[in-house]
């Protein structure tokens, strides 16, 4: 019976931990890194992630929306980053990790600002 209470004594003060939850990066290849040229629709510098939506011209012409999910707002903080250091309209250059999967975006690793300011997650 004390062996029971202990048990059940122990699962209750665990479970009452706090878990940390987050999702793996595994839709990324973080073994490859690519760069692409567009125009910013949006950034997003919120949580838990942030995110750019990029205007890129395709070979046609036509201009695709690319989406890229980067780290926390905190995370880009550390590195320079803040809700205004791209907005929409801006002229950027985005180094990122592509999807596995051949669609277009990734995961953004650092860009580089019309004026060739560069913005990193990762060093270069």
């Amino acid at each position: 019976m004390t062996r029971l209470i202990a048990l059940i004594l122990c699962f209750v003060l665990l479970s009452s931990l706090p878990v940390s939850a987050h999702h793996a990066l595994t839709a990324y290849n973080r073994n490859q890194q690519k760069t692409v040229e567009g125009v910013v629709k949006e950034f997003r510098f919120a949580n838990p992630h942030t995110r750019i939506i990029l205007l890129v011209a395709a070979e046609d012409g036509k201009m695709n929306e690319w989406d890229f999910e980067g780290g926390s707002p905190r995370r880009l903080g550390t590195r320079g980053f803040d809700p205004k250091t791209i907005a929409k309209g801006d002229k950027v250059t985005v180094s990122y990790n592509p999807m596995r999967d051949g669609s277009i975006g990734g995961f953004f690793v650092g860009l580089t600002t019309a004026d060739g300011k560069y913005y990193g997650q990762q060093a270069r």
